[in-house]
């Protein structure tokens, strides 16, 4: 009978000879790199009454719709009833929750129509309606109007793109009280503080971790700028 020439079976050994590879490879793993440790920092918790998310106020609208003596009232349901003659320095019969802080504004006339409540004058003598409320702010506050338009100044929420969805500029009297528009001090939020960040020294910068697997990319730029400082000190 003739002998076969097929080569004979290796697949157990190369199994065997793999695993036992997995197993040195593990091993070295183990024993070559020093285990490190993550740091995990404190996080400070955070209220959800301290988000705002939207505005900070709820602004009038057009038309002006105030709550007197528990009733919804248009301002000239009142004042459409009588001249309004009261000088600038007399005390306040109505509305004398509103407390007036605004600079050289002093007097209810300096944005208020005198003819129409429902509306807010402009210099020349032109008005505009409670919704279009930017427009008198840029009659004194022209710069920093112009930064609201660019988006450096206010707040706007929605989406970035706006392929996406709709981005809303919130408007000056849904930030700031225009009676009084200076903000109230406020505590500030605790700002993000992750692994990749790393910790900030007041005296020495921004310091980086050798135990942090997240920061090891940063030691050869560090490293190099310590250089570039002794050289510059020779």
């Amino acid at each position: 009978m003739a002998k076969s020439n097929a080569p004979a079976s290796k697949g157990p050994i190369t199994g065997y000879l793999v695993g036992i590879g997995f197993l040195f490879l593990a091993g070295a793993f183990l024993l070559g790199n020093p285990s490190v440790e993550i740091p995990l920092a404190q996080h400070n918790q955070v209220r959800t009454e301290q988000i705002i998310p939207g505005a900070f106020r709820v602004a009038l609208e057009d038309p002006p719709i105030v709550n007197i003596g528990t009733y919804d009232q248009r301002c000239n349901d009142c004042h459409g009833l009588f001249e309004n003659t009261r000088p600038k320095f007399r005390e306040l019969t109505q509305h004398t929750d509103i407390i007036l802080d605004h600079g050289i504004n002093d007097g209810c006339l300096d944005c208020h129509d005198k003819g129409n409540r429902e509306k807010l004058t402009l210099r020349g003598g032109g008005t505009v309606g409670f919704d279009q409320v930017a427009q008198l702010c840029a009659q004194c506050h022209g710069p920093i109007y112009r930064d609201w338009q660019k988006g450096s100044h206010g707040k706007t929420i929605g989406y970035w793109d706006t392929d996406l969805g709709e981005a809303t500029k919130l408007t000056c009297s849904q930030c700031h009280d225009p009676h009084s528009p200076s903000f109230k001090p406020m505590p500030p939020l605790p700002g993000p503080k992750t692994l990749r960040m790393g910790e900030h020294y007041a005296d020495h910068g921004d310091l980086v971790d050798d135990k942090n697997p997240l920061q090891r990319w940063r030691l050869n730029e560090h490293e190099g700028s310590n250089r570039v400082e002794q050289g510059e000190d020779h």
